[in-house]
């Protein structure tokens, strides 16, 4: 059942889209600064869903930075041919910046591809973000395969998790680096020296705990700059990465989002794994534009002190 609000003589709606993640907003024209009251109820509905829609907007860029901004601080990219006029705003798609379509083998169409792979955004970063927006110019239409994005929940995954499977993941961690993206797709360019000066590896623990949702732990991995667990020998680790990107696949965790024109999707990247769809990249035209919250601390593990207290040890 849709949820109305009221906030300064406005309404709008929010709407689970699935019992897992997800809710779309209805009625509320994010082109506006927001309100305090209406602020707040859009913090509590991410923190509750996860992931919000925000059906039917219509936004420049300007609009969608001034939008993102409200929740924090913007990142700012470091492949500087995807960005334009605004390095906060990111362009997702198969088309140039200038309108032409790109052949399959263009270097902005891999970065595409790869991110069909299981992933969380700028997890390569020493305080990776908090969370991203994403906004739909160019879609697929409805006759069209694929195309969407897809969410995992990582806090469901890992309460689902056998006891034994925790224990095991419990003191990993796994490399997160800009440059592997190199490793699985040769083709993209290499970085310039001041990307890897910007970009070093990091790692971060494979089991994250939240101390904004009462020290809960969720899976933390990705899949699209290495393929590879850390703690253990390199065949075991790719083994145990294997079974993880397979693991948070499965239908009891996932919700799949169907782009329409004007959507503003808005996810926690603390935890939720993302993917692109796969669709026809000759035939179908898809842009987006995206901006990343981000992130103000590092990644907090079972072995924290913090963590520790909160779980009794």
């Amino acid at each position: 059942m849709s949820l109305i609000e009221q906030s300064s003589g406005s309404s709008f709606t929010i709407s689970p889209v699935s019992d897992v993640i997800g809710a779309e907003v209805v009625g509320l024209d994010v082109s506006q600064s927001l309100d305090p009251e209406t602020l707040a109820i859009i913090r509590d509905a991410f923190q509750q869903h996860h992931m919000l829609c925000f059906r039917e907007q219509t936004l420049e860029d300007d609009d969608l930075v001034a939008f993102s901004s409200q929740f924090g601080p913007l990142e700012v990219y470091p492949e500087k041919g995807h960005t334009k006029d605004k390095i906060e705003v990111y362009h997702v798609a198969n088309v140039s910046l200038s309108g032409d379509h790109l052949p399959a083998e263009d270097p902005t169409v891999i970065y595409q591809r790869n991110n069909g792979r299981w992933h969380t955004d700028s997890s390569y970063r020493y305080e990776p973000s908090l969370a991203s927006i994403l906004y739909g110019i160019e879609v697929l239409p409805d006759e069209a395969e694929g195309g969407g994005t897809g969410f995992s929940n990582m806090l469901a995954a890992y309460a689902a998790l056998p006891d034994g499977m925790k224990a095991k993941l419990e003191p990993l961690h796994q490399v997160h680096s800009y440059a592997d993206i190199r490793r699985l797709e040769p083709s993209i360019p290499p970085m310039s020296e001041e990307e890897r000066d910007a970009f070093p590896p990091v790692t971060h623990p494979v089991l994250r705990v939240h101390p904004d949702r009462d020290y809960q732990r969720s899976l933390y991995f990705t899949s699209n700059t290495s393929l590879e667990i850390g703690g253990m020998t390199l065949e075991e680790g790719k083994a145990l990465h294997r079974w993880l990107v397979d693991y948070v696949g499965h239908p009891e965790f996932c919700y799949s989002h169907r782009w329409r024109k004007n959507d503003l999707v808005m996810w926690d990247n603390r935890v939720l794994l993302h993917r692109a769809i796969k669709y026809d990249f000759a035939r179908y035209r898809r842009v987006l534009r995206r901006t990343t919250i981000a992130g103000d601390a590092t990644v907090m593990g079972p072995f924290w002190p913090e963590a520790r207290a909160a779980a009794g040890a």
